[in-house]
């Protein structure tokens, strides 16, 4: 057809749509384009009915296109996927494709997820908050309890009549101890940085920090029988060497807050939280022992017997130990005023009241323990002991009026926090040596006496720390148990 058609090498499509506009431009007829001799004039009459016939129009298409993609996009956000659709790489433009706020209206789908998001969107902020304050309310208002951590001994002392008389400084700037009637100052590490001795015929006793560490009170005891308890102001310093000269001069000057009678022993000081207030026991000739609490030079308040007082974090309340109906010895919570019923707490004795409100107090049993068994797997020969340990009342009871009880009955809901060393001493080895070479094999139990395995315990002014005069053999070990809290569930047993 190229040699019979010179058009140039242009396919013939192209070569009559040039000659139609050439037609149309010079107002000449279509038949007078077509050759009559040639089979070009009647393909080119049949391409251009065809071409009439079907109508293109291109902006209808193009609309077309971008619905369908807008569509296939919806489809794909909703996890719905058509076969055959048209795929673009994640965050590719669509061909042919108008974003949102460029004229194209949102479909129904979309307007109505989000409105269903804004619907909604209040519930997040709602839930959050509802989680703060649940998590508030359980480290705040939840149940805990006090725990035993890591123990270490910070001195060892050798036995004395007396038990160890001490008293912990604030933040870490040391320790303060009575033996043989002088004061020893050791570090907050247990090391002895000095010693301050009484002038002659003197001896001290029992002192008492206030929570500051700024005063310090003490029992100065006369070998003619009377006693008094003074009053000194303590170096702001660690209890390091060059302190014992601060803290001797100190005392050299004391001020006497209260002279007794011959006979009567003051003892167990414990200043109150604000520092103002030392309450101190008085024991008289016939061993009747008494609270007191003394005030700026006022005369002595009394608050009924008991001894070794101890303040509440808030000063409202002490508690007391005192004797109860078959001897044993039982805690008391009294008030500061003297009015008012003083409350019966539980069996124990030495009351030591931490800063976050834990009551802590020792208290003695019976305990049993199996050294060896027979071949049948029955004990064969045990040892039967009284022993102490210390327990701890919860603040949440505390902050109650614990119910009434009968004589002889204690709580059930104070918890332990050091039990007792049940490890063979030099006693039962000894026994155990003695029924094997007397060839004993019938079952026996050995009676030791009470043994008071915990002589006094304070816990530090930051309640972090509980320290514990701990009697091992002859000697007295001061030790420091690290403490920790533990939030519990309302079902667990206290």
């Amino acid at each position: 057809m190229g040699k019979d058609c010179p058009n140039n090498g242009r396919e013939p499509d192209k070569v009559a749509s040039l000659d139609l506009r050439h037609h149309k431009r010079t107002g000449r007829k279509e038949t007078d384009l077509i050759p009559d001799e040639g089979s070009l004039g009647e393909l080119l009459i049949h391409m251009r009915r065809v071409r009439r016939a079907v109508p293109v129009n291109t902006r209808l298409r193009e609309e077309l296109r971008a619905r369908l993609l807008q569509m296939q996009a919806v489809e794909g956000a909703g996890g719905i996927h058509r076969p055959g659709a048209a795929s673009t790489p994640e965050g590719a433009p669509q061909p042919g494709a108008t974003s949102a706020g460029e004229g194209m209206p949102s479909s129904p789908a979309q307007s109505a997820g989000k409105g269903r998001l804004k619907k909604y969107f209040w519930l997040f902020p709602a839930i959050l908050l509802l989680a703060a304050g649940y998590w508030l309310w359980w480290s705040a208002l939840a149940p805990k309890t006090l725990e035993a951590g890591t123990t270490s001994e910070i001195s060892r002392f050798w036995l004395e009549d007396r038990p160890l008389e001490f008293a912990c400084a604030p933040r870490g700037r040391g320790f303060l101890a009575v033996r043989g009637g002088a004061l020893l100052l050791l570090d907050q590490y247990g090391n002895q940085t000095g010693i301050v001795k009484p002038p002659g015929g003197q001896s001290y006793a029992w002192p008492a920090l206030t929570p500051s560490g700024d005063q310090l009170a003490l029992v100065r005891r006369y070998e003619t029988g009377e006693a008094e308890i003074i009053r000194a102001a303590m170096p702001a310093v660690p209890l390091a060497p060059e302190a014992a000269p601060q803290v001797e001069r100190a005392l050299a000057g004391a001020a006497v807050l209260l002279k007794v009678d011959k006979g009567e022993n003051p003892a167990g000081l414990a200043w109150s939280p604000d520092g103002k207030t030392l309450a101190y026991s008085l024991e008289e000739p016939g061993g009747k022992e008494e609270i007191f609490l003394l005030t700026g030079g006022k005369e002595p308040v009394s608050l009924g017997t008991g001894r070794n007082p101890a303040w509440s974090p808030d000063g409202s309340r002490l508690a007391v130990e005192r004797a109860g109906p078959t001897g044993e010895p039982e805690l008391w919570l009294v008030t500061p005023g003297g009015g008012g019923d003083a409350q019966r707490l539980t069996r124990g004795r030495q009351p030591a009241w931490s800063p976050r409100g834990y009551l802590a107090f020792i208290r003695a049993k019976t305990t049993e323990r199996v050294l060896t068994y027979s071949r049948d797997g029955s004990p064969l020969f045990t040892v039967r002991q009284r022993q102490e340990e210390i327990r701890t009342i919860n603040p949440e009871l505390l902050g109650k009026r614990p119910p009434k009880q009968k004589e002889n009955q204690t709580l059930s809901t104070d918890r332990l926090l050091l039990a007792p060393d049940t490890t063979p001493g030099g006693t039962e080895l000894n026994w155990l040596r003695q029924l094997e070479m007397e060839g004993v094999r019938e079952p026996r139990t050995l009676l030791l006496d009470q043994l008071n395995n915990y002589q006094s315990m304070h816990f530090s002014p930051d309640g972090k720390t509980l320290l514990v005069a701990r009697r091992d053999g002859g000697t007295v070990a001061l030790v420091q148990v690290e403490l920790r809290e533990k939030t519990t569930g309302r079902g667990e047993k206290q």
